[in-house]
């Protein structure tokens, strides 16, 4: 396994690790019940941060990461044609 594969594999652990507990702390979050009337309505579409957005978004980030750094990871191919 090269250095670059190494250092892939690390930051991927690192990334999957990462993800698991934004995970485990959305499930331990309570999802409040909102009735929402229509003049709330506008509220929410004005952009009112939510922690369980903003940890779902955190754990998309991460996941994309763990994408590009697999993506990264992959050994450059070789010209073997050269050989047949």
């Amino acid at each position: 396994m090269s250095s670059v594969q190494y250092s892939a594999l690390t930051r991927l652990l690192s990334h999957n690790n990462r993800v698991h507990d934004l995970e485990e702390t959305l499930r331990q979050m309570n999802a409040p019940l909102i009735m929402m009337t229509a003049a709330d309505e506008g509220l929410y579409q004005e952009g009112i941060p939510s922690p369980i957005a903003d940890l779902q978004e955190d754990i998309d980030r991460e996941v994309r990461a763990s994408l590009v750094t697999c993506w990264l990871g992959i050994p450059a191919p070789t010209d073997d044609w050269d050989e047949v």
